[in-house]
This record gives C-alpha cells, structure tokens and sequence, in this order.
C-alpha cells in the first residue's frame, strides 16, 4: 500500500468502507390516516452504518489535501448528520442494556417500573428519530454522493478516473509516495500533540472536557488506522491499543454523564435520584482515573517520530 499515490489509496480505503454500508428500507407514506406503516431498522444494520460512516470521516479528514474543498465539505457535514441522527438511539441502547441493569442489581429497591416507562418513551423517540434519517432521501442521496466522490463500480472496486471528489494532481502535494509518506507523519504527529496537555490532567476536567478529549482520541486512533502502513509494528500495535482503551474508558464515562442526565427528568423520589446520581458519580471518578494510568502508556514523542516509516 505505500507504493499506492495518495489518490488511488483513499479510493481504494472509501470503497472498502462503502461496502460495510448495510441496504436501508426506503419509508413509505401509509395509503391512510388508519394505514400505520412501521419501518424496522436492525441494530445490526446500525452498527455497521455507525463503522462505515467512522470510517469514512476519518479518511475525508486524513487526506483532505486530495479532495476538492467543496466536496470535503459537503461529504464532512452529510457524515456527521448522518452520525448525530444515529446517537441518541445509540445512548438509548446502551441505557436499556448496558447502564441501566447494572444501576439495577445494585439497588432493587428504586422504582424501576417508572424508570422503564421513561424509558421505552425515550427510546421510541431516539429510534424514530433516527429511522428518519436512515429511511430518507438524504441518506440515500449521500450514499449516491459517496459512490460518486470515490468512484465507486458496481463490483464495488473503484476507479481513479471516474472519482469526482478528487483534486487535480497539480493541486495536491504530490502522487509520489514520499509525498503521501511525509503527509501520513505530519497527521499522526499533528493528532498525537493535540492530545496533550488534556490526556496529563484528566482528573482537572469537566465532563464536557472530557468528551472533546475523548473526540481528540478518536481523531488520533482512526487517523492511525487509515495511516496503518507507516507505522512500524513496534509503535502502531501499543499506540492503537492504548488510544482504544482510552476511548473506551471515556465512552463508559459518557454513557455515565448520558444516564445522569436522564435521572434529572425521571420521576422517581428525589432520594432514589440522588442515590443513583451518587453511584454514576463514582463511575465517572473511576473511568477518568482508570483512563488517566492508559493515557500515561502513550509512547512519547522520539518514539513515535522512530516508529514512523519515511517511505
């Protein structure tokens, strides 16, 4: 792959990521006021729209200088939609199966039943929302953008020359591999500085800090897996793996920020929400500490800068 110009490798990677783009139902307007007709949308079928379109916004972002700008923009703000309209159901999910059951093994005595009302409501509101989005001609306008952008055949192969999104060669700083090698360790070294000085004071943050930093781990992790082959083995393996646990450590921290903000509209006795409020405070304490000793394990900067191969 590092023989590959810059533009014939982003191609190759979008299109590798469009095929884990699940078919979608198209909503269908009931014939009558009495005809209800539901869409079913599989949380399979999320899932795999939730990894393609990460992805998807990490290579736009990694290799944006071979993108024409308006094409970088509009593909960057369709993919975040299309993402934002997929986590509230998300946070939902996680609550009804994740959080929420294990709040309730510790403290059966809390009016659950009023809390599982509250909560079918507000996953029958995230899931409509983002059936919406999954069912409408935006969606399926933006995957037909994306096939143009890179593009995409109908054997799912993709092809340089008909690529509408990419920019002139002469635009672009260069199609050499040297060239995409020296762009592939300035990004790592731009994304792993970002990170400081947040990931060495965690336990300074707020919860809303916290989660730009986890965005920040986010960039740098699917930024190094989109640069994978100028990495050495060496570095990539323990630089992956400490950002991933890192996000997951934030992720079950936001999932307990998602739980606390549910609580202030629950109704519950004020004792019960407090209490459970108490234990989420403790998982919040408890993730930014655990994520403060991974961040610790970053390799520092000399080694980073050795792990990163030249061509």
């Amino acid at each position: 792959m590092r023989s590959m110009s810059a533009s014939r490798l982003l191609i190759s990677l979008a299109a590798s990521a469009l095929t884990q783009w699940p078919p979608l139902p198209t909503a269908c307007a009931p014939a009558s006021e009495d005809d209800s007709r539901v869409v079913d949308i599989s949380p399979e079928s999320v899932h795999q729209l939730r990894i393609a379109t990460r992805r998807l916004r990490a290579l736009i972002d990694v290799f944006s200088p071979w993108l024409k700008p308006r094409w970088h923009r509009r593909l960057k703000a369709e993919l975040r939609w299309l993402g934002h309209a997929m986590g509230p159901a998300r946070d939902a999910d996680v609550l009804a199966n994740e959080t929420l059951p294990a709040l309730r093994l510790e403290y059966p005595d809390v009016d659950w039943i009023a809390v599982d009302a509250h909560l079918t409501r507000l996953r029958s509101t995230a899931l409509e929302q983002a059936t919406q989005a999954l069912t409408s001609e935006r969606q399926g306008a933006l995957h037909g953008l994306l096939i143009e952008a890179f593009g995409v055949r109908d054997d799912g192969r993709a092809d340089v020359g008909t690529a509408k999104a990419l920019r002139r060669p002469s635009r672009t700083p260069g199609k050499k591999p040297r060239a995409l090698a020296r762009h592939a360790h300035n990004v790592v070294r731009e994304r792993y500085i970002a990170l400081f000085p947040d990931c060495r004071q965690l336990a300074m943050l707020d919860t809303e800090q916290l989660h730009a930093l986890r965005v920040k781990i986010k960039q740098a992790r699917y930024s190094a897996e989109a640069l994978t082959p100028w990495m050495r083995k060496s570095i990539r393996a323990p630089y992956q793996d400490t950002l991933r646990a890192a996000q997951t450590l934030l992720g079950h921290l936001n999932d307990a920020v998602v739980a606390q903000r549910m609580l202030e509209d629950l109704p519950i006795a004020v004792a019960q929400r407090d209490m459970l409020s108490g234990r989420l405070d403790t998982i919040i304490v408890n993730a930014t500490s655990r994520a403060a000793h991974v961040l610790c394990q970053l390799p520092d900067a000399q080694a980073l800068e050795r792990g990163m191969r030249r061509g």
